[in-house]
């Protein structure tokens, strides 16, 4: 099962975000798997979490507002800013609500704050929190002070004496650990974080979070689909070009990565881009021309059109033993070469074109050795070593598959052609 596009996890208090990563990699079954920013261990929320080509969205998710809900204690501190530590202060002090609110206000705003010691940043290539653990540091570093931004501040309601519910809506890189320890020092006494839910991150809200649980259960129910947010509503708050009614020529350069002429007034802004309202990935225009920077369409749509030009050179006649004798490419531009597999293809051969079926790889059921470009022509018959050959991909049909016996790839070398035909009989490749 192929996934690609942005899952959230609703992460437990001691997992790590690279915790979840790794559960969500192993219930996808997917290797292209990241966060969009760490948790801390000791918090629960909302974490997105980008699979397949979605991680290529990274910078397009991680600049955005997060939203959080802290419990904040006062009257104690702890050496970790948090529940997790060694309490290292006291005061009898007690804070009212109208205390607490005003404290609140003076923090709205763009603010300069201080990393705790217990952090992910790095010291000499070293991350903070391993060498406080160490004892090899033992307060904040003012050099790592960083400017941030508070948009919303507000208290909830007071749990108890000096326990108070907060809601916080800030940018990337807030620590509210330490937010808390300085409303603490604003109101003259200790302050720790209590918990800590993270209930937004960018778009993405604790609604449509799910549990590493429920997507377990979702995998085995067959309904683990519903859980994944499709790439392109995952950046929504990118802007749109939607194009239609270009030509066959213009599609084909659109899709495969060249520019078309396009007047926009946003140049060189990214842009979700559109083909027929299918889309394609991320985009720009620069210099009045519309290209597609980061593919995130359908694949088959790159594979489709694209050329090798080259020689049909010798081969080991293992197919023509199997009865399904192949042309053996050689002299191509091996940087335009498909990934492997195998794919209904137009072949230009003395010019005309036939309809082939194209294998790329190690022919691993042969004992292949090396990658080639092997084409069984369909309704060709005669020698064409030596000749010049141009192989046009139209679609993939399936990956390189070593086969148990040559009779189970002969039949599906059958299948394969029966698949090919059935597509290339109405291409526009084969007109």
């Amino acid at each position: 099962m192929k996934t690609e596009g942005v899952i959230c996890v609703l992460k437990p208090p001691g997992m790590s975000s690279s915790d979840a990563v790794t559960d969500v990699r192993r219930v996808f079954g997917e290797k292209r798997v990241g966060h969009t920013g760490t948790l801390d261990p000791a918090a629960a929320g909302v974490l997105p979490i980008c699979i397949g080509r979605a991680t290529r969205l990274f910078d397009f998710l991680v600049d955005k507002r997060k939203e959080y809900i802290a419990e904040l204690v006062i009257g104690v501190a702890t050496d970790t800013e948090d529940a997790t530590g060694s309490i290292i202060a006291c005061s009898d002090k007690t804070v009212t609500e109208e205390e607490l609110s005003t404290a609140l206000s003076g923090f709205v705003g763009e603010i300069e704050q201080t990393p705790p010691i217990y952090s992910a940043l790095n010291l000499n290539g070293v991350k903070l929190y391993k060498l406080a653990r160490a004892g090899e540091i033992s307060e904040s570093l003012e050099n790592k002070k960083r400017r941030i931004s508070i948009f919303e501040l507000e208290l909830i309601r007071q749990v108890e004496k000096n326990r108070f519910l907060i809601r916080i809506v800030c940018s990337k890189g807030t620590y509210i650990r330490t937010l808390c320890k300085d409303i603490g020092a604003a109101l003259g006494c200790p302050a720790y974080m209590g918990f800590l839910l993270r209930t937004k991150s960018g778009a993405f809200t604790l609604e449509e979070s799910y549990s590493i649980a429920e997507l377990n259960q979702m995998r085995d129910e067959g309904t683990l689909k519903d859980a994944v947010i499709p790439m392109d509503r995952a950046i929504a708050h990118v802007p749109e070009i939607r194009v239609s009614g270009l030509s066959f020529k213009k599609e084909q350069l659109l899709l495969h990565g060249a520019g078309i002429k396009f007047m926009h007034e946003a140049e060189c802004l990214p842009h979700r881009i559109y083909l027929n309202d299918e889309f394609l990935g991320l985009g720009e225009v620069r210099d009045g021309e519309l290209k597609v920077i980061v593919w995130l369409g359908p694949e088959e749509y790159q594979i489709k059109g694209m050329k090798l030009d080259g020689v049909v050179g010798a081969n080991r006649h293992i197919g023509t033993s199997m009865g399904f004798p192949t042309a053996n490419l050689e002299g191509y531009d091996k940087r335009q070469m498909p990934k492997e597999g195998v794919y209904a293809t137009a072949v230009v051969l003395d010019g005309k074109r036939y309809m082939g079926v194209t294998s790329i790889g190690s022919n691993p059921t042969v004992n292949g050795s090396g990658v080639t470009v092997e084409t069984h022509l369909l309704d060709y018959s005669g020698d064409c070593y030596g000749k010049p050959m141009t192989v046009i991909f139209v679609e993939r049909l399936r990956g390189m598959i070593k086969f148990p016996s040559l009779d189970a790839l002969s039949k599906q070398i059958s299948t394969d052609i029966d698949a090919a035909r059935s597509i290339l009989e109405k291409s526009k490749y084969i007109e």
